[in-house]
């Protein structure tokens, strides 16, 4: 899958593909801004359009989409995301299918990224008290797919060829979430706007201030010197 990549090259192109509105604030917010406060160019896609994310039945499904879309906007200005592409999959049923897998190939041969962040295929749970949401471990099997074979191989989907979108091989892929990552983040420095990102999905929380309290909890880690500080980590892995 190498593409002869100069090792040494930084990462100016970033895709993170996520299967809902807050995800990639969740998973990888403050390693965005980090990114694109060193200058790389980021986009998201977001492959579920969020209609399931309320229990309030008073909110009609077109309202929730439309306000899910604003809030995901407004978190990934705060981060210096480039631009945000909605896939409007129907949430809470989405697929590994051929025609979803082709649709990303197409946004990754157009956008031509070095890296790709995306959810982890393999969590079904996470201690004893969370079961991973079945859209997200779809989100990282196909985005997996599209990687590997089909964005790199002509011989998939020729109707995009046609098209005039080359076949393309990223770089890297890290993997959110993974039960053992092997690639950390520092993102003290970050903590705080990752925090104002996540605020801005007001549909997905009954508590903000709840909310923060936890994420200061889930991604505070000690150092070897003993000193608490903040990580986003992944399974890091480099076709070069």
């Amino acid at each position: 899958m190498s593409n002869n990549h100069n090792p040494a090259k930084p990462l100016q192109s970033i895709l993170a593909i996520m299967a809902h509105p807050d995800d990639a604030e969740f998973c990888c917010g403050a390693t965005v801004r980090q990114m694109s406060d060193a200058g790389a160019d980021v986009t998201y896609i977001i492959l579920t359009n969020g209609d399931k994310g309320n229990h309030n039945l008073s909110i009609t499904v077109p309202e929730l989409v439309k306000t899910r879309m604003k809030e995901q906007r407004a978190a990934a200005e705060i981060l210096g995301v480039k631009d945000v592409i909605f896939m409007g999959e129907e949430d809470g049923f989405l697929q590994p299918n051929r025609e979803l897998r082709r649709r990303l190939v197409r946004h990754i041969r157009k956008i031509k990224p070095d890296l790709i962040i995306c959810q982890n295929p393999e969590m079904f749970f996470s201690g004893d008290r969370y079961i991973n949401h079945p859209d997200h471990r779809n989100a990282g099997l196909v985005v997996i797919e599209a990687v590997f074979p089909a964005a790199g191989n002509p011989m998939f989907f020729p109707d995009l060829l046609a098209e005039g979108y080359e076949p393309h091989s990223i770089r890297e892929l890290w993997i959110c979430m993974a039960p053992e990552p092997d690639h950390k983040i520092d993102i003290t420095d970050l903590l705080d706007v990752k925090i104002q990102a996540l605020r801005q999905h007001e549909s997905q929380f009954d508590d903000l201030d709840e909310m923060e309290k936890w994420v200061r909890e889930r991604w505070s880690e000690e150092n070897e010197a003993g000193e608490q500080r903040y990580y986003e980590s992944f399974k890091r892995m480099k076709f070069d």
